[in-house]
């Protein structure tokens, strides 16, 4: 015989599969919420229990369970995939494709790759991020230091100006860091 307790319920299931549900639930002096939640939690687990432990046919073979034509199968669990983050030259690469040794170069010598660079001018004005975006654009000052916001304004600037937007071409300090 086996005896199964939950939440004040007791169930007493013999070797033929037969069971006799007993109530044993004893409150103290709490709030009614309170036990009209025990109660309920305990007619949802009990009922759940009666229909696993009822007298239906269960067949356990390799891997599946047949319950009353009801077929479960079990799987091997697989961890999702996780697409890696790019780096920050990928991100460069695919943003500025058709140059982008020159554009990795021009990060490297505008902010050292730094997503976190700031730079304030003689005019006043403050160039920002990993591509150094000038607030004359009119960017959110916090939104440039995220790399895509910075390199999506990178590439609006670029197609508008071109390459000569950036003052770390136009003084060639660049070339020292192309491959």
């Amino acid at each position: 015989m086996f005896f199964y307790r939950i939440l004040g319920f007791q169930w007493v299931v013999s070797e033929v599969e037969s069971f006799v549900l007993r109530y044993k639930l004893r409150v103290r002096m709490v709030p009614v919420s309170y036990k009209l939640f025990v109660f309920s939690l305990g007619l949802v687990i009990g009922g759940s229990v009666m229909f696993v432990h009822s007298s239906y046919p269960l067949i356990v073979g390799e891997n599946k369970i047949v319950v009353e034509n009801i077929r479960i199968e079990t799987v091997q669990a697989k961890a999702p995939e996780i697409e890696k983050e790019k780096t920050i030259e990928e991100k460069i690469a695919d943003t500025f494709p058709e140059n982008p040794s020159i554009m990795l170069a021009v990060a490297k010598a505008e902010s050292g790759l730094n997503p976190l660079a700031t730079n304030r001018n003689k005019n006043g004005t403050r160039d920002i991020g990993l591509m150094m975006i000038n607030s004359v654009h009119g960017y959110d000052d916090l939104e440039m230091f995220d790399v895509d916001k910075n390199l999506k304004a990178a590439r609006k600037i670029y197609d508008s100006q071109g390459i000569t937007a950036w003052a770390a071409f136009n003084n060639n300090s660049y070339k020292q860091f192309l491959k």
